[in-house]
This record gives C-alpha cells, structure tokens and sequence, in this order.
C-alpha cells in the first residue's frame, strides 16, 4: 500500500522522498583511512557537506583501496571519487580511459610544484591531485638519545619489518630507493622509475648490492625483518617504540608517527642520508609519497568535491586537524600552519619546502607489475641478503620487457 501511495504521489515535487535522503546527491569516495585518519576525514568531508546543500558524502575507508577499487570498476560501479597511494595504479586507470580529467579550476598548477602533478608520457591533462603527502628519506629516533655515528654500519640497531599484508616488501623497497637517489642521484633515480634505465644497470644493481651488505652485517637482520610485521605488535606502538625489540632507529616515512600511538610525541628525527649506508650525508634530495585522489565519475558534485580538496581551506584543515598532523603539497600550508611547539611538524615542512629535489616513491610510480615483483624480488632477496641480486634483477628485467606496448609510465618520478 505505502508503494502504491508512493507512486501516485510521485508527481508531486517530492514524492516519497525525504529531504537529506533519496533527494540528495551521494558522493561515493573510498580512501585508504581508517581510524583517526578516517574520523578527521570525514570531519573534512562534513565541512563539504554544509557549503553544498543537497549533497551527501559517502565514505568507505579501506587499506584494501585497490582490490576495493579494481571490483567496483570491474563491476561498473565504482566510487565517484578514490584515492591511492600507487599512481601506477591510474596511470593505468587513465590509459584503460576509466579517469575523468581534472580542468584547470580544479588543480592550481601555481599551488601544487615539485612532481606530485606528474602524468603519464605523453599527456598534458590533469587526472588527478595529492591530497595528503608523506616524506620518506627520514630516520625516527627516540627523542633525547642521538642516531650515533654506529648507525651507518650497526644494522641490529634497526628496527625493521617487511610484513604488510598483501604487500610485504614495500618498507625494504624504500631502502633500496632511498640508497639508490641518495647514491647515484636524483637523474639516474628519475630514469629507473620512469622505465628510461635497465634493472641490470649499474645504479640499480650498487643500491642493492649496498642494502645487502648492509643487512648481511648481522646472522639475524635479515631473518628478523622477514618475520615483522612493519607496524610492530598488534596493538603495540609500531616497532620503535616494541619494548620486545632492541632497536633504535627506523626508516619509515613521516606516517610512521600514526603507529607510534602514544609515544608519537616522543619521536624525532634527522634525514636519512646522514645515517643510510653508503649515502652521501650532504644530499639535497628527498624520496617522498602521496595519497592521490581521481575521479571515475563525472558529474557538477564530483568536480565540486575535487576542487574543495585541492584548495588551501581544506589542505590546511585536513593537514592539522588530527593528532599527529599530515602534511600537504600545498604551497600555502607553510610550517607556521603547526603550532610552535611541534616543532618536528614544523621541521618535515622545511624538507618538503627545502629539499634540492622531491622524488616520488619508485615503485608507487610503476606499472602494477612492476611494482608487485619488486616486492617479491626484495623478499627473495632477504632471503639471502649476501647472494649477487644480479640474477633477480635480470627477472623483474625480462617482466619488464615482455609488458604490453603501450604501458604507460609517468614522465617523471622527481620534480
């Protein structure tokens, strides 16, 4: 009966429908942000909400983003809006034409330098804009005790875990792309990442040859990072600060401070060429990552929404209003955005802002296939850290051949 009302009523100007309900525009978004970072976002998102009437936001919170993203588009139904970390993932999205271009009220090309605006070859477009972003050549260390000049050939001072779920191996593949750019540079890192150098080339192979010395200095390293899980015990406050582990020094990204819970205040760092083996401890580059938000579909709502995350009103917002902050590519959120006493905030900004050249995650740039034997390769590896990774190079060298003509690659890893 409520139907049959439903229907009779329905040339009226409402119908059935509630208002806030059925007569609203549902935005669908999936992001990689659970927990704090989820709560602050939808905190963001609900700030959207009330400058656009009518439009409601739906937010799905995932670390599964690809697998998510890839059924919904299989599917044909994916979200209005997701965001990844992988821009090898839409490069290949743009290519198989499922990306909407982003014009240029949307992205301010002034606002957004360096390389977090960069394209696959050959196309000027916009397809999509980094909505948080990550330093990744850093070293934590608990405040009030000093890196030491032991820490470029003591390896059992390391906390480290490759364990990730469904993409272990990624926190060994920063190593490696941080030893290879602080090494060899940021022209010879552009072109490894970009698929313009060889596996087997020399820069590639110094890099891991390096990380293997490195990680052979202790029987146990090796073996102790394959078993660990890279955010530590469950429930714990990530590795650095695992009372079960004798370790002091980690390589992770300015992300880390998220696992590190309440002791997150208590973390501090330096740049990672001061304490990387082999690195020149002087380097002005900086390997950097972003979560990176593209539309897959159109519509007046989506574009609205991206345009709102690119701006300086929700960069600025989004970046400070959780505990620890995020940081944005934004030129306007400045350090003076954090409050003078968190001065380690203030401090990621000046190596975002000063750094003589940003360089995006290697293996977040690559084609998926390339990017998922990586992560194989550096676990096998581990395996054996004092094995030549020369026959394993030549195998993610003959994956990289046989791709498809046509693959795409970004036209630059580094700004």
């Amino acid at each position: 009966m409520a139907g049959l009302l439903c229907l009779l009523l329905a040339a009226g100007p409402a119908g059935c429908a509630r208002q806030g309900d059925e007569t609203d525009h549902v935005l669908t978004v999936l992001g990689p942000w659970t927990g704090r970072e989820e709560k602050s976002f939808r905190n963001l998102l609900n700030r959207f909400e009330q400058q656009h009437e009518g439009v409601r936001v739906d937010y799905q919170g995932t670390t599964a983003t690809r697998e998510v993203l890839l059924s919904g588009v299989l599917a044909g139904d994916p979200p209005d809006v997701a965001v990844l970390p992988v821009l090898g993932d839409l490069a290949d999205y743009v290519q198989r034409k499922q990306l909407w271009r982003l014009g240029e009220d949307i992205v301010d090309d002034d606002q957004y330098g360096g390389p977090w605006l960069s394209q696959p070859t050959g196309l000027s477009a916009r397809y999509w804009l980094p909505v948080k972003v990550d330093l990744k050549s850093i070293v934590w260390y608990e405040k009030g005790s000093s890196p030491g000049a032991s820490a470029r050939e003591d390896v059992s001072r390391w906390c480290i875990g490759m364990g990730s779920d469904a993409t272990s191996g990624w926190p060994g593949s920063d190593w490696i792309e941080d030893i290879l750019l602080q090494r060899s540079g940021a022209d010879a890192y552009d072109a490894w990442a970009t698929g313009e150098m060889d596996w087997t080339a020399e820069p590639v192979v110094d890099a891991w040859r390096t990380w293997g010395a490195f990680m052979s200095r202790d029987d146990r390293a090796a073996e102790t990072a394959l078993t660990t899980d890279h955010r530590g015990p469950e429930g714990g406050n990530g590795l650095l600060f695992d009372r079960g582990r004798d370790c002091d020094l980690e390589h992770q990204g300015s992300f880390a401070r998220n696992l590190y819970g309440d002791d997150a205040s208590r973390a501090d760092f330096v740049a990672s060429p001061m304490l990387l083996p082999g690195a020149d401890g002087q380097s002005g580059y900086r390997e950097v990552s972003g979560d990176f938000a593209a539309m897959f579909k159109e519509s007046e709502q989506a574009r609205d929404l991206m345009r709102f995350l690119a701006s300086l009103e929700a960069q600025r917002a989004w970046a400070t209003g959780v505990e620890p902050p995020f940081f944005s590519a934004h030129r306007g959120v400045t350090q003076e955005a954090y409050p003078e006493e968190d001065t380690v905030s203030r401090r990621i900004v000046r190596e975002f802002r000063q750094a003589e050249r940003l360089c995006l995650d290697a293996s977040d740039v690559m084609p998926p296939t390339i990017r998922r034997i990586f992560h194989e390769k550096v676990l096998e590896f581990l395996a054996d850290p004092r094995q030549d990774p020369v026959r394993l190079l030549r195998q993610i060298q003959r994956v990289k051949n046989a791709l498809p003509e046509g693959t795409p690659w970004l036209e630059r890893a580094c700004g």
